[in-house]
């Protein structure tokens, strides 16, 4: 007889029910697999959305804090789920020549695995035509929803360029865009680091015009072919 839940994924619920005291870990189990269907995997569990977790949880006598039920979903939905905590910031210089200012939504590390509604961090990168570097970290008031929340997350987006987040929806991606901040959706978790070493390949090469745009170029940058020349 086949198992009703693979063991990553009993790991996982087990440390998601720390995020949430007032729910018991037999009461959550029941309603992730009444949701998701047997057996409950890990796979599952990364595909589960903030809405649907939302409306789980709410289903509930004792409902925790917004807070809570973010932290719950991170842990489960993460590719590791040792830690949901921040990355460190190193003190260096700004980089040097044509940049952009990227930001991140995150739940875990430097990944990009944070659903825009739902994230509990912004990170902020720089990155130009050769490397990137983490310049900030902004913290997400989890006790926010609604037309509030949307303008919290607009304002940890100010200053930057662009957005790689692991999912948003429609209207949000148009107040982003507003903004003139261009939302780039990833279909899967990443590292942030692949995302902008290739993002730093294109700044080195033949950029697009918005890019070139966002960059305060006004000609077309050499290849580097062209400059070994």
């Amino acid at each position: 007889m086949a198992r009703f839940i693979s063991d990553e994924a009993a790991l996982r619920v087990a440390m998601a029910s720390r995020n949430l005291p007032d729910i018991e870990l037999v009461s959550l189990l029941g309603l992730l697999v009444q949701h998701l269907g047997e057996p409950l995997t890990e796979d599952k569990l990364a595909g589960l959305s903030p809405k649907a977790f939302r409306l789980m949880i709410n289903s509930l006598s004792d409902v925790p804090t917004r807070k809570e039920v973010n932290e719950a979903l991170a842990t489960l939905t993460n590719s590791d789920v040792a830690s949901v905590a921040a990355p460190e910031i190193i003190d260096v210089p700004p980089l040097l020549g044509p940049k952009l200012t990227v930001a991140v939504t995150s739940n875990q590390g430097e990944m990009i695995n944070g659903h825009y509604g739902s994230c509990l961090r912004v990170l902020v990168y720089e990155v130009n035509a050769s490397e990137h570097q983490l310049v900030d970290i902004r913290q997400v008031d989890a006790g926010l929803s609604g037309e509030a929340r949307a303008e919290h997350m607009l304002t940890l987006l100010k200053g930057c360029q662009m957005l790689f987040t692991l999912s948003i929806g429609g209207p949000a991606a148009a107040r982003v865009t507003r903004a003139n901040i261009h939302p780039v959706k990833k279909p899967v978790p990443e590292e942030a680091e692949i995302a902008l070493k290739s993002l730093s390949s294109v700044i080195a090469g033949n950029p697009p015009p918005w890019i070139r745009k966002l960059l305060g170029l006004t000609e077309l940058m050499p290849t580097l072919a062209m400059e070994e020349e």
